[in-house]
């Protein structure tokens, strides 16, 4: 299949000091952003304190993926219910995003269904950012599950030298979809353990350092011929050193390790960048547009509801993030100067890119 190669373009966003995170530095409903990914088993997670660099600028992208926030005017069934503006206050949620927080992998080892998605569900407060719950989605039906006991992700406002620990518990009755259950026991201890200057091939930044160590036990119930049993999942212990600036939504700059046996080994590396293309598939799916040459605005039709639009430049450069609602969407171009310009749809991990003139 095809790529597209789009070079890359460093931001950048340079200030001096200490910064604060309160809930408006953090991701809403409605937003998309793109981030590179890499593994590197060398990279320095520990390094840190008051006032210092972490320069990862060197570092080279291996592939991509997009987030894309959803609101809840885009749930259906149930989930309205338990996370619209019906569901009690600590519940209603603020977005909902497709997540890999439950170990998906491992169980489906013991379940006979396929779990085609799992969605985490996001309550942002001036005092907490929590996760209030779950979707699965099963062969197109979706069952949404509340956490008996809220996780909060961040306390806020975050500062240098901020520590909290919260706890999170989670049932998932899979009835009627099968008989099982899947309860989730998670355990996190975060301490803001720096601040300085972030570089990334995207840019610098000013930044909190935040590391998270998070402890998860779950398990899950199944019945076979009406015998049923509770069985372990292995879950190794987490931690999660992240980077995040009052100038992005989203974390800057993430590294993920797994600890056993008192040693810790990279699993994950990602930090927020350009659209490149890289590690996503070119779509299949024919997107339509008029007109070609346009003026001021660009009408743009999808076979099915995308993820987020991106205008580019012929250099690689993102000029907008474009949210998405509907499958027949204006896009305003009116203040793009005259020239070349893509529009990438993006589809989950997949994309279509168009060309058109202003």
């Amino acid at each position: 299949m095809k790529h597209l190669l789009l070079p890359l373009l460093a931001l950048s966003s340079i200030s001096f000091g200490q910064i604060t995170l309160t809930d408006q530095h953090f991701a809403g409903p409605a937003e998309s952003y793109i981030f590179s990914t890499l593994t590197d088993p060398t990279i320095d997670f520990a390094t840190t304190g008051a006032n210092y660099t972490w320069d990862f600028s060197d570092m080279i992208p291996q592939d991509q993926r997009g987030l894309v926030t959803r609101p809840t005017s885009q749930l259906s069934g149930l989930s309205v219910l338990m996370f619209g503006s019906f569901a009690p206050v600590p519940y209603k949620a603020s977005y909902f995003n497709e997540t890999t927080d439950l170990p998906l992998d491992q169980a489906s080892a013991f379940l006979p269904i396929q779990i085609d998605e799992l969605n985490q569900f996001t309550k942002n407060a001036a005092n907490a950012i929590t996760s209030i719950g779950y979707e699965l989605v099963s062969n197109g039906q979706g069952l949404g599950f509340r956490s008996d006991t809220i996780e909060t992700r961040y306390a806020l406002p975050m500062t240098y030298g901020n520590n909290y620990e919260s706890r999170g518990y989670t049932n998932l009755d899979l009835n009627p979809i099968y008989d099982a259950k899947w309860r989730q026991h998670r355990h996190r201890i975060t301490n803001v353990d720096g601040w300085g200057t972030v570089k990334t091939p995207f840019g610098q930044f000013d930044a909190l350092r935040i590391h998270h160590v998070i402890d998860e036990f779950d398990s899950i119930y199944f019945s076979v011929q009406g015998f049923g049993m509770w069985l372990p999942i292995p879950v190794p212990l987490t931690h999660e050193y992240e980077w995040r600036s009052t100038s992005d939504k989203e974390a800057v700059m993430k590294i993920r390790t797994n600890e056993i046996g008192g040693n810790e080994t990279v699993t994950a590396i990602e930090y927020r960048d350009n659209f490149n293309g890289l590690g996503l598939v070119e779509s299949e799916m024919n997107v339509s547009f008029y007109p070609n040459p346009v003026i001021n605005e660009l009408h743009v039709s999808t076979p099915e509801l995308a993820s987020a639009f991106f205008i580019v430049d012929n250099s690689g450069r993102i000029l907008s993030r474009i949210s998405v609602s509907s499958k027949d969407q204006v896009v305003d171009v009116s203040e793009l100067a005259s020239g070349a310009y893509s529009l990438v749809v993006l589809f989950s991990n997949e994309y279509t890119a168009v060309k058109f003139i202003k």
